[in-house]
C-alpha cells in the first residue's frame, strides 16, 4: 500500500484515497463531501477505502473551502459566575442539535479586555458571535465586529444588525424591592454592581419601589463579586448603617452578603433580609435558601442562540429584540421579618 499504513504519522489526503481506489479525487471529493450523483458502488468503494487508511477529514480545509466553521463565538463576563454557565448551556440546547460547536472567550469590564475577547473569536473564523458580557460605553463593537453575525445576551447595545436578548432588570429589582417593602423593612439599601445596563436598570427599579412607599433609597458601591458583597456589608456593621434588608445586584454579590451576615452573627432574615438577582443553582441550596429573581438566563441564552442561527442564515433581517420577563422565586433569606 504506497499511501499509508497503519503507525504512520503524516496525514491521510483525498488522493491517497484516490490513488488506493483507482478513482480521481474528484469523485473521492464528492463522496466524502456527500454532494453531487456518485453510483453506490463506487460510493462503497471510497468509504472503504477511505476507512482502510485511516482517512479523517480536514476540517480546517473544509471551512477555508465554505467559508464556514460550524462555530459559535461566546463572549462572558466571569468564569466564576453560575449565570454565564446558564447561559451557555441555554446555547449549547439550541447549536448543539444544529451541528455547531462552541468556542469560549472570557474577558473582565475593561474596553480592552471586551475588544480581545471578541477579536479572538473573530480571529477563530467563527460564524457568529454571542456576547453575554458587558459592552464599556467606549467601546466601537459595530466598528470591531465589522458584520460578523451577533446577538447580545443581558444588555442592548442598540448596534445596527445586532440582536438583543436579555431581561427586564428595572421590573424584576422593583418586585424584589416590592417584596421586602411587603415584609416590613423601611431602610432598605441596594448594593450595586459595575457600571452597566443592567446595574442601571436594577438600580432603577429598586429606586422606584421606594419613591413609592415615600422612603429614601440608598445604594452601596459593589463589584458584581462575593467579596465585594462581603464587603459593602461589613462596612455598613462597622460603620453603624446596617439596614434591615439588602438587595443585592447579582447572587454572587448576595452570597458574599450571606457570608459577613453569617461571621457577624446576624440572623437572616430577622436581623437582616437579603434578595439577589439571578436565581443561580446555589441560591436554592441548603443553608444558602436565597430569595433572587430569576431572569431565565438559560432561556435567554437558547432565545439568542436561535437568533443568531437566523442572522447568520439571513445576515439582512429585520433586527429583533427579546424582553424576557423576570420572576421573584421566593425563599427563607428574605420571608419572615416582622418589622413595626
Amino acid at each position: 500500500m504506497p499511501a499509508a499504513s497503519v503507525g504512520d504519522v503524516r496525514s491521510v489526503t483525498m488522493a491517497d484515497v484516490a490513488r488506493e481506489a483507482g478513482v480521481s479525487r474528484q469523485l473521492v471529493s464528492l463522496v466524502l463531501r456527500e454532494v453531487g450523483y456518485v453510483s453506490e458502488e463506487k460510493r462503497e468503494l471510497v468509504l472503504r477505502t477511505a476507512e482502510q487508511l485511516g482517512y479523517r477529514r480536514n476540517a480546517l480545509a473544509t471551512s477555508l473551502a465554505s467559508r464556514r466553521t460550524n462555530s459559535i463565538g461566546l463572549a462572558i463576563f466571569d468564569l466564576h459566575n453560575q449565570v454565564y454557565a446558564d447561559f451557555a448551556d441555554g446555547v449549547l440546547d439550541v447549536i448543539q442539535p444544529a451541528g455547531f460547536q462552541l468556542l469560549l472567550s472570557t474577558n473582565t469590564r475593561d474596553q480592552k479586555s471586551v475588544a480581545a475577547a471578541v477579536e479572538s473569536l473573530i480571529g477563530l473564523r467563527a460564524d457568529g458571535l454571542l456576547l453575554a458580557t458587558h459592552i464599556p460605553g467606549e467601546l466601537n463593537l459595530a466598528r470591531l465586529l465589522a458584520g460578523t453575525p451577533t446577538v447580545t445576551i443581558g444588555e442592548d447595545p442598540d448596534i445596527e444588525r445586532v440582536d438583543a436578548v436579555h431581561g427586564d432588570d428595572r421590573l424584576g429589582a422593583y418586585q424584589a424591592t416590592r417584596h421586602l417593602l411587603g415584609q416590613g423593612h423601611r431602610d432598605i439599601v441596594y448594593i450595586a454592581g459595575p457600571p452597566t445596563q443592567q446595574n442601571t436598570g436594577r438600580s432603577s427599579g429598586y429606586a422606584e419601589a421606594m419613591a413609592e412607599a415615600s422612603l429614601p433609597t440608598r445604594v452601596v458601591e459593589g463589584d458584581a463579586t462575593e467579596a465585594g458583597g462581603e464587603r459593602a456589608l461589613l462596612e455598613m456593621r462597622r460603620s453603624g448603617t446596617l439596614p434591615t434588608a439588602v438587595l443585592c445586584y447579582n447572587d454572587s454579590t448576595a452570597f458574599g452578603a450571606l457570608s459577613c451576615a453569617q461571621r457577624e452573627r446576624l440572623h437572616v432574615p430577622n436581623d437582616l433580609a437579603i434578595v439577589g438577582y439571578d436565581n443561580t443553582r446555589a441560591a436554592s441550596y441548603p443553608g444558602v435558601d436565597l430569595t433572587s429573581i430569576d431572569q431565565q438566563a438559560r432561556a435567554m441564552g437558547a432565545h439568542a442562540a436561535e437568533l443568531l442561527l437566523e442572522r447568520i442564515a439571513d445576515p439582512a433581517r429585520a433586527v429583533e429584540k427579546l424582553t424576557l420577563a423576570p420572576q421573584l422565586i421566593l425563599r427563607g433569606s428574605s420571608s419572615f421579618y416582622r418589622g413595626t
